[in-house]
C-alpha cells in the first residue's frame, strides 16, 4: 500500500529510530514526501550477505562486540605533535585542529581494543598486506574532516609521520579541495576529497524555497556533482564516500523566512537522497565505490570509558539526532537505485567510543576522534578486513 503524506521532521526521525524493519524511500522530484510502506525496500532487511544487486552491508565481525582495555598494545603509529602539525600544513583546510585539541584527549586511548561478540580481538589493519594489495594504485576518501582523520591515520600507519609531502589541489571550477600524499615505496596515492553538503537543484514548495548555494562556498560542494568532477574522482581505483556530518546542521544554516527551519528539516532527507544518488550512481559505474556508514556526534563530555550504543541516545546537538534518518536514506538510495556500491557499516564500535573524543573542557569536541586513539584507527581495521584483503 502506498500512502502519500507530508511528514514532519519529528515523524521522520521517529520512523528511522523505531522502524528497524522498515526502510523509507523518499520522493525525489517533488513534495509532499511519498512514503512507500510495504514496498520491496521496506521489507528488505540489510544483512551481511550479498544480494542480487551486488550490495552488501559489511563489517560483520564488529556486530555485537565491545571495547576492552588491554595493558600491553602495539599502536599502529606513535602520535606526536610534530607529526600532527606536519599533517596540517599552515594555511591548509582544517589547520592544526587535531593537534590543538590533543591536550583535551585522555591518555592510553590506544589500549582500548575492540573485541567481537565471541570476545576475540578484532583483526588490526595489516600494513604489509595493504602495501601488497594497493601497490601502484590509488584511493580517495570523499567526505568531511572525519575522512581527513582517516587519511592521516592511514598515512601515519604506513610510516609517514613527519615532514609529510602533501599536494593540495582543486578540481577545475570547484572550490572543494583535494589533499593527497603518495607513498613512494609502493607508489600508493592516498587522497581526501572534501565533501560537505550538496544539492542537485533548487527546491520549491508553496512560498518556500531551498537554495542550497546560500550556505556559501565553504559548505556548498555541489560542484562535485558536475561531470568534470566525477571524471576526476573516477580516476581513482577506490573511492570511499562518507557523507553525514555537515548535513545534520543544514536546516539551522539555511533558516530564513523563505526556508524556515522546520520546513528545511523535512526537506533534508529529500535533498540528501537526490545528492547521494547523483554522486554514487555515476561514480560507482566507473570505479570501485564504497559507502561508509560511520559515526556521528555523541554525548562525550568527560567520558573516560566506552559505552553501549543506542540510536535513541544520540545527542540533538548540531542536529546529530538526524543521523539515523540519513543512514536509512543512504541505504534506500543504494537499494532502490540498484547501485553497485558496497556498504561498510562501522557504526557499532565507533558510536561506542564516547571516551575517544577530545572531551575535556572548556570546549569538548564530541564529533572528531582523538588521533591517539584506537577509535579512529578502527576505520582502517574495518577497511582492511572487509575490503582490501579481498581485492
Amino acid at each position: 500500500m502506498y500512502i502519500s503524506t507530508v511528514l514532519t521532521f519529528q515523524l521522520i526521525v521517529v520512523a528511522a529510530i523505531v522502524g528497524s524493519a522498515a526502510l523509507f524511500y523518499f520522493g525525489r522530484d517533488s513534495v509532499p514526501i511519498t512514503r512507500h510502506i510495504g514496498s520491496k525496500s521496506s521489507k528488505h532487511k540489510w544483512s551481511t550477505s550479498s544480494d542480487n544487486n551486488n550490495n552488501s552491508v559489511t563489517a560483520t565481525g564488529v556486530s555485537g562486540g565491545s571495547w576492552k582495555f588491554v595493558n600491553s598494545v602495539s599502536p599502529p603509529y606513535e602520535f606526536t605533535l610534530k607529526g600532527c602539525h606536519s599533517s596540517h600544513p599552515p594555511g591548509g583546510a582544517g589547520t592544526n585542529i587535531d593537534c590543538t585539541k590533543a591536550k583535551q584527549c585522555s591518555t592510553n586511548l590506544t589500549n582500548w581494543i575492540y573485541h567481537d561478540k565471541d570476545n576475540i580481538p578484532y583483526p588490526k589493519f595489516d600494513v604489509d598486506g595493504f602495501r601488497r594489495t594497493m601497490r601502484n594504485k590509488s584511493l580517495v576518501f570523499v567526505g568531511s574532516s572525519l575522512m581527513r582523520q582517516q587519511l592521516h591515520a592511514l598515512v601515519w600507519s604506513l610510516g609517514h609521520t613527519e615532514n609529510i609531502k602533501w599536494k593540495t589541489t582543486k578540481i577545475e571550477n570547484c572550490e572543494s579541495y583535494q589533499k593527497c600524499h603518495t607513498d613512494a615505496e609502493d607508489n600508493i596515492t592516498m587522497c581526501q576529497q572534501f565533501l560537505a553538503t550538496m544539492a542537485t537543484k533548487i527546491y520549491h514548495e508553496g512560498n518556500y524555497t531551498l537554495d542550497h548555494s546560500l550556505r556559501g562556498s565553504s559548505g556548498d560542494t555541489s560542484c562535485l556533482l558536475r561531470d568534470g568532477s566525477i571524471d576526476k574522482l573516477a580516476e581513482f581505483d577506490y573511492a570511499f564516500v562518507q557523507s553525514l556530518a555537515w548535513w545534520t546542521s543544514l536546516s539551522k544554516l539555511l533558516d530564513s523566512s523563505t526556508s524556515p527551519r522546520k520546513w528545511v528539516d523535512k526537506m533534508v532527507p529529500i535533498v540528501y537522497y537526490d545528492a547521494i544518488n547523483s554522486l554514487l550512481s555515476r561514480l560507482s559505474g566507473r570505479t570501485k565505490t564504497f559507502f561508509v556508514l560511520g559515526h556521528t556526534g555523541t554525548r562525550c563530555n568527560n567520558k573516560t570509558v566506552p559505552e553501549p550504543y543506542n540510536v535513541e541516545d544520540i545527542s540533538g546537538r548540531y542536529g546529530w539526532n538526524l543521523s539515523p534518518t540519513l543512514w536509512e536514506t543512504a541505504l534506500a538510495v543504494i537499494k532502490e537505485e540498484e547501485l553497485n556500491v558496497q556498504i561498510v557499516d562501522a557504526r557499532e564500535p565507533l558510536m561506542q567510543s564516547v571516551h575517544a573524543h577530545p572531551s575535556r573542557h572548556p570546549k569538548p569536541d564530541c564529533l572528531h576522534f582523538c588521533m591517539n586513539s584506537s577509535a579512529v584507527n578502527m576505520y582502517l581495521d574495518i577497511y582492511w578486513n572487509e575490503v582490501f584483503q579481498y581485492q
